[in-house]
Order: structure tokens, then C-alpha cells, then sequence
């Protein structure tokens, strides 16, 4: 049975999350000054086992809310929960539920990432390697089939530099698969 987590342990793990970030950027001013202004919008938490929506609806949040599930890289699936109002630091909104990929058995389940949106975009790769020097944390690109993202690894955190939020990208794939054309700009 898969093991979902509770509203708690997603307010925990967000503050945990944002606490490492503040520290990092407080370590590495240059790195506060690349990426500008941002929010952060999502969390990851990684399961093992088959994702169930009804069970991870059933389980974190009352009826109401909007709920998108999709495969991604043919392996997994992501089940993302977009709530109507913050459930954490005041903007986090969207919930992500990956299903662990069955070719990465080592992959650590629980909190897995978390997303910041740059609403004026993301620094290119070496501004931020740059500002990032000497503080152990590094940084790369990193994509899926469908959009690419900024990553920040700190300490045993992983921080997704966006400029497009999680809900868009749900959006997208939903408009991709019935056929219509949506941007994300």
C-alpha cells in the first residue's frame, strides 16, 4: 500500500525546504540577486507503488479542488493537486505525487523537490553556477519531454527554478492531449 503523506507532513516539509533556501541564498547574495523575485508554488513527495488519485484525494484534501494525473517519460506518473488557496509559506498551492521510477529503486521517497517561480524568467546555467561557488550546492539543467527547468541541489534539497508554474504545465499536457494548442509564454 502506498504511503501518502499527511497536510502535516507537507507543511513540515515545505518549511524545511524554504528554511535550506533561505540559507542558501543568505550564503550566496549573488545567487538571491540571480534569481530575482519568486515564489514558491509546488512540492514534490515521491511514493513507491502505483499512484491512486482517488486514495491521494481521499486522503489529503476535501472535494473541491483540481487534481491532473499524467504519465511522464512512459515510466511514471505525477499526480498533481492544485488548492484554491496557499496550503503552505503562504503561495504553495500545488502538491506533486510521483510515483518513484521503477528504474531508480534507490530514488528516497518523502519530500522530493521544490518548485520556485521566477515570474521574469530563470538565469542562465552559469550565472547561477557562478553564484553558487563555494557553497556545495550545484546546479543544471534538467527537462522531460515537454519543458525544461533549472535545478538547484543544496545539501540534500532540490529546488526546481521555474518560470512557468506546475498548474500551467498540467494545463498543457491536458490541451496536448485533446488536440488544442496552448502555450505556456
Amino acid at each position: 500500500m502506498v504511503s501518502y503523506p499527511t497536510l502535516h507532513e507537507i507543511k513540515a516539509a515545505a518549511d524545511e525546504y524554504w528554511t535550506a533556501w533561505q540559507e542558501l541564498l543568505a550564503a550566496r547574495p549573488e545567487l538571491r540577486q540571480a534569481v530575482g523575485q519568486h515564489s514558491p508554488t509546488a512540492l514534490g513527495w515521491k511514493v513507491e507503488g502505483e499512484v491512486s488519485p482517488l486514495e491521494v484525494a481521499e486522503r489529503l484534501y476535501e472535494l473541491g479542488d483540481h487534481v491532473y494525473m499524467g504519465p511522464v517519460n512512459g515510466e511514471r506518473a505525477i499526480l498533481t493537486i492544485q488548492k484554491p488557496q496557499a496550503v503552505a509559506l503562504d503561495t504553495l498551492q500545488a502538491i506533486k505525487v510521483l510515483q518513484r521510477r521503477p528504474s531508480r529503486p534507490e530514488d528516497q521517497l518523502g519530500p522530493d523537490s521544490l518548485d520556485l517561480h521566477l515570474p521574469h524568467g530563470v538565469p542562465g546555467l552559469e550565472t547561477v553556477q557562478k553564484s553558487l561557488y563555494g557553497s556545495g550546492a550545484k546546479a543544471e539543467h534538467e527537462h522531460n519531454e515537454f519543458y525544461r527547468w533549472l535545478s538547484v541541489k543544496y545539501k540534500k534539497y532540490e529546488f526546481k527554478l521555474q518560470d512557468h508554474t506546475l498548474w500551467e504545465i498540467c494545463a498543457k499536457e491536458a490541451a496536448r492531449v485533446l488536440g488544442a494548442d496552448l502555450t505556456i509564454a
